[in-house]
């Protein structure tokens, strides 16, 4: 569980984040935003990378999955044993089917293989789990089997950026930021096409099939 009470934070002199205030319980939680809306410095605030005014509170460890990461030369299986504790990794390492890549240096991975053995790092290390675009650098089949293997762990909670709109369709609950500001904290079915249109800049449709609600670039 995350709570986040009137966080701001400025960098360089310039307000990047105003006010900001929601919170993320068990499941997946997104984050949505156009380019330069403040996603990843509020992540960064969560796991105290940079400084903020406001109040954060965790229940439980966090553990961090960044956008871009350093490659080290060291074996994958040293990879996911590094790090402040030991962990049960193997579970995580079976359950996202990564076996084949443990006796392989990280560095010779593809930018996809490195971002699913960061995620079970993750997934294996705490309860609360933040993820700077996790999908970026995921072929199609790999998106949907990640996001398929966090609905299955909904027992921990999931804070995860993106502009990918399809993966809505697997979230419990959606935060929208916009230039610093916090624009809607609730469900997907909520979520009206107007407002998300007005953020992204474009025409979109909202969709509903089978319980399930998308949205359509339409013009």
């Amino acid at each position: 569980m995350l709570t986040l009470r009137n966080i701001s934070v400025i960098l360089g002199g310039k307000l990047i984040l105003s006010d900001i205030s929601f919170s993320a319980g068990k499941g997946i939680n997104v984050i949505l935003g156009p380019n330069g809306s403040g996603k990843t410095t509020l992540l960064r605030a969560i796991i105290g990378m940079v400084k903020y005014n406001g109040e954060i509170r965790v229940d439980g460890e966090i553990s961090y999955v960044p956008a871009e990461f350093f490659s080290p030369n060291m074996k994958v299986i040293d990879v996911l044993r590094a790090g402040r504790k030991r962990t049960n990794y193997e579970l995580y390492v079976k359950e996202l089917n990564v076996e084949k890549f443990l006796e392989r240096d990280f560095s010779t991975l593809s930018s996809g293989e490195r971002k699913l053995i960061l995620i079970t790092k993750a997934i294996a290390e705490a309860e609360n789990v933040i993820m700077d675009e996790p999908l970026s650098n995921l072929d199609v089949k790999n998106k949907f089997f990640v996001m398929n293997i966090l609905k299955k762990f909904n027992h921990k909670t999931f804070l995860i950026t993106s502009h990918e709109l399809e993966i809505l369709r697997f979230a419990d609950k959606v935060i929208i930021i916009n230039k610093g500001k916090l624009e809607y904290e609730g469900g997907v079915s909520d979520l009206s096409e107007d407002l998300l249109s007005n953020v992204y800049g474009v025409k979109l449709k909202k969709i509903q099939v089978d319980g399930e609600t998308f949205f359509n670039v339409i013009g």
